[in-house]
């Protein structure tokens, strides 16, 4: 209860953030965005690694975009890179009308109220950005719906694991979400992730599209004037000791969808945090926090618990491990531990193997197709939540050599933007 109540005055306190639809302005390209998908800082402000990334390569090659925060972001206009503009009032508005209408008319009517006026909003800042495409992760599905409406083309891009098992693009996406709020398509990073939607998105006229990993991608391929790269790379050594590193991906809401019924920290695997302790003067502990631990409710709580369990402990860090821009300390990295985080897949295109301790995963279980590739070739492997096959694993996983699985793209996200925005073929390596 009073976690609900934290996210509820949370939520009020976002409400105030809104800005004038004066300012939207046209843009051929429009990107969608949640405090959530930004793990980065760059230059003082947010930056969504995915979305973020996409808006600089757009640039780059003559194609303006305008950023959007969805509801309910946190950070908007100058605190975040792109200046997203936030209408978060707007949205709450519109849910606080609908609250109140679901106890006086019923939860039908009230849904309806919703739907209609979320479209309605979001028609409005389609008209105004008058974009030739839209963007964003896992976008809303009345802002889907409105752009059907208004026949312009709303891509999802991918931003983590994409299974049968996974809960929206298993479940809800196929099942749930009626045509006219589906998006025009689905942007994935791989082969094995576009295979996993196959089976549902043609028959809802879901194009499914691979076009790689746009913040990954800008890593391996540098070029001398992306300054985010550069400024990246010059931040400074992390485990520079000579010891192992091991990188533990961590992850936000694991009690309440999956332990909820255990005695679970809300952070890591009892057995995790004593394998840690155990080992940490012969190996370099990186924790990484996830986003919503990073700008959500949980950060304060996810922190504490960290200072707690292992603040005196030499060969612990989470504060360079989770400012670092992931591409960066993958390189510095021999094993990941998680437990069920997408750094899984990329992890493996650094030839990096992963121990995976969610029971959810095994045979027969709910999560069980998910990593399916990255298991099949061996680069991840399901391991047990007790210090004996934590520690066996690692000491194992070791001594094993790894190759790396870097995934190309099939289609050029170049060539995609050509094909859907109208691009100034100018080039300008002052834009990056």
């Amino acid at each position: 209860m009073r976690k609900i109540s934290k996210i509820y005055h949370f939520i009020i306190a976002l409400g105030f953030h809104q800005s004038k639809y004066s300012n939207i302005r046209r843009s051929p390209l429009l990107l969608i965005r949640h405090d959530s998908d930004c793990g980065y800082r760059y230059r003082g402000r947010i930056y969504s690694q995915i979305i973020d990334s996409l808006a600089d390569f757009a640039l780059y090659h003559g194609i303006k975009s305008l950023s959007i925060a969805s509801p309910f972001s946190r950070f908007s206009g100058a605190s975040a890179h792109n200046d997203p503009l936030a209408f978060n009032r707007t949205f709450l508005r519109i849910a606080l009308v609908s609250a109140i209408l679901a106890r006086v008319v019923g939860h039908s009517r009230a849904l309806a109220y919703k739907r209609e006026a979320s479209i309605a909003v979001w028609e409005r800042i389609l008209n105004r950005a008058q974009p030739q495409v839209v963007i964003g992760i896992q976008p809303n599905r009345y802002l889907c719906a409105a752009c059907k409406a208004v026949n312009i083309s709303v891509y999802d891009y991918q931003h983590g694991v994409i299974a049968p098992d996974h809960w929206w693009y298993g479940n809800v996406l196929p099942k749930e979400i009626p045509y006219d709020e589906l998006p025009s398509g689905i942007l994935c990073w791989d082969r094995a992730s576009a295979e996993s939607l196959v089976s549902w998105a043609p028959k809802r006229a879901v194009q499914v599209r691979i076009l790689g990993n746009p913040w990954f991608k800008r890593f391996e391929d540098r070029i001398p004037s992306d300054n985010l790269v550069n400024e990246a790379l010059d931040l400074g050594v992390i485990c520079n000791d000579g010891k192992p590193a091991i990188l533990i991906s961590l992850q936000w809401g694991l009690k309440e969808h999956y332990y909820y019924d255990t005695e679970f920290n809300n952070v890591m695997c009892e057995a995790l945090v004593q394998v840690i302790k155990r080992t940490h003067q012969r190996y370099n502990w990186m924790l990484r926090l996830h986003p919503v631990q990073l700008h959500g409710v949980e950060g304060r709580e996810t922190r504490e618990f960290l200072r707690r369990e292992f603040g005196q402990l030499e060969g612990v860090d989470w504060e360079e491990a989770s400012r670092l821009p992931l591409p960066v300390v993958l390189k510095r990295t021999q094993l990941h531990i998680t437990d069920m985080s997408t750094v899984v897949t990329e992890s493996a295109w650094y030839g990096v193997p992963s121990a995976i301790l969610n029971p959810f995963l095994r045979p027969g279980e709910k999560l069980e197709t998910l990593f399916k590739e990255e298991r099949k070739i061996g680069i991840a492997s399901l391991v047990k939540q007790s210090v004996p096959d934590i520690e066996q694993w690692i000491v194992n996983a070791l001594e094993a050599q790894q190759e790396t699985h870097a995934v190309e793209p099939e289609e050029s996200l170049l060539e995609f933007l050509r094909e859907t925005v109208s691009v100034d073929d100018t080039l300008d390596d002052t834009n990056y």
